[in-house]
């Protein structure tokens, strides 16, 4: 229903479907280079030159800058627009929430972030920098995976729809394909210039990637080129799949466009069983459908994704369908399983199950039990993909988080420090201690989280929030100059007038020698969505 554009002219505008001028977003200082809706089509986000990213409502009203980069930054929403993630060259990148509140900043690569985009399901986020690598973070800022191997900056990285793979392309002529835990799939080797996109189709069976070869190649999900698509006279300069994944559609610097047929997989067939082997091995379950291709060699290598697919089955709690799953690899391969399939179902499902009262465990603050519960399912399935001792401070810490909110202080605090003491390497985001500080103060215990408020303050001392949440702390304990000094930092980032006036009364009651944070006031501040 809206348009946004942007231009040199260092401003954003948005019109209606019929082309009318709706709002004009001005102040950024520089050119406007990216403009993006949230998914809900209620908040804007613009790039700017100036290095500031802002947020704007549909109306075309200031919500928030997003500050704190030192070079180029890019910005854009989550999937569900409760977040935002920025890039910069600095070498950092940051999560927001919706309000322009920080609330973790991904630090470790050692040169520029280019790109970073979460997963379809919000809960990760991929990013990628001029020092190699591509990385994988959770949704709290934590570092998941790094990907290496690249011999090039890492130009660009994408998840597949359902957020089981991952592609990355690079300057090294190459692109890559991971799994969700950073594990090297495939390496698509044969362009001669730099990669400068990939992507998978919407059923992710198929690979796209364009060069600077003047040339673009479709690959199957196990990085075997199908086809390399040539007769363009020019640069090609936009490729992407059709949403039945069945065409492609290219654009070049020859002056045409191109539609490329791909197939169904019915037509495919047409074509032959070789030409599908990859397909269908990686497909038992169509392989099984069509009897013509079930050739000795098709079904020794389906038989490996069978077995994956049964302990998926068991891990899954449905133990007779992986026996059923494990049995049939055997037949199609008798040298599938060096295992028993009643056996390996059993202990799979048992690991899955120690999994669960681990979990169960940390939620009731016994992280030494939980522990032992993710040692015993690691022993008994040593392809887990997890540290005990990291699991269970991390579910120990969202335990804190939770009590502090509903007012049991003493055992937050004592949460997060069984999370440290399970785990000394486990490392606490500042978005947590700042929590703590916030609502422990509120709840009558400012004394007692003020370490909590000094470690928020520490891991991002600009951050006006965090020192909003210290000023609170020290008002509460007799720290006037203290807070006031925190409340003036925190001032000097916000733009909403009702917010900074607030804040000014806060200030000029603690010069007075009055306490601003009456009965009535903190019950107030209870009640903010932070």
């Amino acid at each position: 229903e809206r348009i946004v554009t942007t231009s040199e002219d260092k401003t954003a505008r948005v019109w209606d479907r019929r082309g009318q001028l709706i709002a004009e977003l001005t102040g950024h200082q520089g050119g406007v280079y990216d403009a993006s809706f949230s998914p809900d089509g209620e908040r804007i986000l613009t790039s700017s030159e100036d290095n500031i990213p802002r947020m704007w409502d549909r109306r075309g009203q200031l919500i928030a800058k997003l500050t704190g980069h030192q070079g180029w930054s890019y910005a854009s929403f989550s999937p569900d627009g409760e977040r935002i993630v920025t890039t910069s060259e600095d070498k950092t990148a940051r999560v927001w929430d919706r309000r322009g509140q920080l609330i973790a900043e991904l630090t470790g690569h050692q040169g520029g972030i280019y790109s970073a985009s979460f997963s379809p399901d919000g809960e990760r986020i991929l990013t990628t920098s001029e020092d190699k690598t591509a990385r994988v973070w959770d949704r709290r800022g934590q570092l998941i995976a790094e990907l290496t191997g690249h011999q090039g900056p890492v130009n660009d990285a994408s998840f597949s729809a359902d957020g089981e793979r991952i592609l990355t392309t690079s300057e090294d002529k190459t692109a890559r394909v991971w799994d969700r835990r950073g594990q090297l799939i495939a390496e698509l080797t044969g362009h001669q210039g730099r990669v400068i996109s990939a992507s998978f189709s919407s059923d992710g069976e198929h690979i796209l990637t364009e060069s600077e070869d003047n040339t673009l190649r479709v690959w199957d999900r196990r990085g075997q080129l199908i086809a390399e698509l040539t007769g363009h006279q020019g640069r090609v300069i936009s490729a992407s799949f059709s949403k039945d994944g069945e065409r492609i559609l290219t654009a070049a610097l020859d002056n045409t466009v191109q539609v490329w047929r791909i197939g169904s997989l019915d037509e495919l067939l047409e074509w032959g069983c070789d030409w599908l082997g990859d397909y269908l091995v990686t497909h038992p379950k169509k392989l099984e459908q069509l009897k013509t291709c079930q050739t000795p060699s098709n079904l020794a290598e389906a038989a490996i994704y069978l077995v994956r697919e049964g302990k998926e089955e068991a891990r899954a709690g449905q133990v007779n369908a992986a026996v059923t799953t494990f049995r049939k690899a055997l037949g199609w391969n008798n040298t599938a399983l060096d295992f028993e399939p009643e056996a390996k179902a059993q202990q799979l499902a048992k690991a899955s199950e120690r999994v669960k009262k681990g979990e169960e465990f940390a939620e009731q603050g016994q992280g030494q039990a939980a522990v032992r519960e993710f040692q015993e399912a690691l022993n008994i399935d040593p392809s887990l993909n997890f540290q005990p001792q990291n699991e269970a401070a991390s579910l120990l810490v969202f335990r804190g988080n939770t009590l502090v909110r509903e007012g049991k202080v003493k055992e937050a605090i004592s949460a997060y420090a069984d999370a440290q003491t399970l785990d000394p390497n486990f490392t606490i985001s500042g978005y947590f201690w700042n929590t703590l500080c916030w609502q422990g103060s509120l709840h009558g215990s400012p004394e007692a989280v003020m370490f909590a408020c000094e470690k928020a303050v520490e891991i991002s001392p600009h951050n006006g929030r965090y020192r909003e949440s210290r000023g609170l702390a020290r008002a509460l304990t007799g720290n006037s100059q203290g807070a006031i000094e925190d409340f003036q930092a925190d001032i000097d980032g916000i733009d909403d007038p009702e917010e900074k006036s607030q804040r000014q009364g806060w200030i000029d009651a603690l010069k007075a020698g009055k306490n601003p944070f009456t009965e009535e006031e903190i019950q107030r501040l209870r009640q903010l969505p932070r």
